[in-house]
């Protein structure tokens, strides 16, 4: 049987030094022999840069990008050019890493806290201090640009403590930041991973493009059902240490969706981020950016 070639491209976290990828599950499934199965060979590769990513997608040197769904949705406002496919992981709840003179989130009084802006105007984050006795200006926010800057905010003593996605949480504790357990999942990453490629190619490798959709169910389930091969994948691919390894995958890809389709909710959130402004709302947005498989 000759297999269809596809090149899958997907970048690493921003500052992690190559140690996270939103969606490392490809790797494993094709060890295991899962897109051959489905009529594909597959190239997992890593292309750092969302401007070469696109570049790729649209010479048609690679057919498919797993991007954060922030980058995805203002290149589409932007070029108008790309389809979302679906995506492999909804929701990411960030987490609230400390210094350690706060123990819990009373001890945020009188402290400063970062976080990024996009993500803080949507999180009712006043909320949540006045349930634990904070007033309204107990707690001094930082906003930031991006989740990199919270996180070097944090890490350079230039705020006492960072609401962070996963990754970038985990990175903070390898460093000595406690974790807060008891902050509840109100800031969200939504859409972390979205499978996106371009009007043309969906066009020209529709058959291919729905292959892969159904070969990748299969690998993330093959992922999340195979622990101790997954955690060796992220040690031996991504030089976690085995403390990390673990973390990674029982906090982290354990979020990955296998049934890849986007919950409405999680799009109006992203919108909200991005583009609250957008003419139309979300329900128009999903219209004219998602195909009508990837909605649910």
């Amino acid at each position: 049987m000759s297999l269809a070639k596809l090149e899958v491209m997907y970048g690493h976290i921003d500052g992690a030094e190559g140690k996270f990828a939103r969606d490392p599950s490809g790797y494993l499934a094709i060890e295991a022999g899962i897109f051959r199965k489905h009529g594909l060979e597959v190239s997992w590769q890593h292309v750092q840069g969302t401007e070469e990513r696109y570049s790729k997608l649209e010479d048609g040197s690679a057919q498919i990008s797993l991007v954060v769904g922030r980058a995805a949705l203002q290149h589409y406002l932007d070029s108008k050019a790309t389809r979302i496919l679906g995506s492999s992981m909804n929701t990411s709840p960030y987490l609230l890493l400390a210094s350690s003179v706060i123990k819990e989130i009373t001890d945020l009084k009188g402290k400063s806290l970062a976080c990024m802006e996009g993500a803080a105007r949507i999180a009712p984050l006043a909320q949540v201090f006045s349930d634990h006795g904070l007033g309204r200006d107990s707690v001094a926010l930082k906003l930031t640009k991006g989740d990199q800057d919270a996180f070097n905010m944090l890490t350079d003593g230039e705020a006492d403590a960072a609401l962070l996605p996963r990754p970038y949480g985990f990175m903070a504790e390898e460093n000595g930041f406690k974790r807060i357990a008891a902050w509840p999942e109100v800031v969200d990453d939504p859409l972390p991973v979205m499978i996106e490629t371009t009007q043309s190619l969906l066009r020209a490798r529709e058959k291919e493009l729905t292959s892969f959709l159904d070969a990748h169910r299969e690998g993330i389930r093959y992922l999340k059902t195979n622990r101790a091969a997954a955690i060796k994948m992220l040690s031996t691919r991504f030089g976690h240490s085995p403390a990390l390894a673990v973390k990674t995958y029982d906090d982290y890809l354990i979020l990955l969706d296998e049934r890849m389709t986007i919950n409405f909710g999680h799009l109006e959130k992203l919108l909200a981020q991005v583009a609250p402004g957008f003419s139309g709302g979300a329900r128009m947005l999903a219209a004219e950016w998602l195909i009508p498989q990837a909605l649910r």
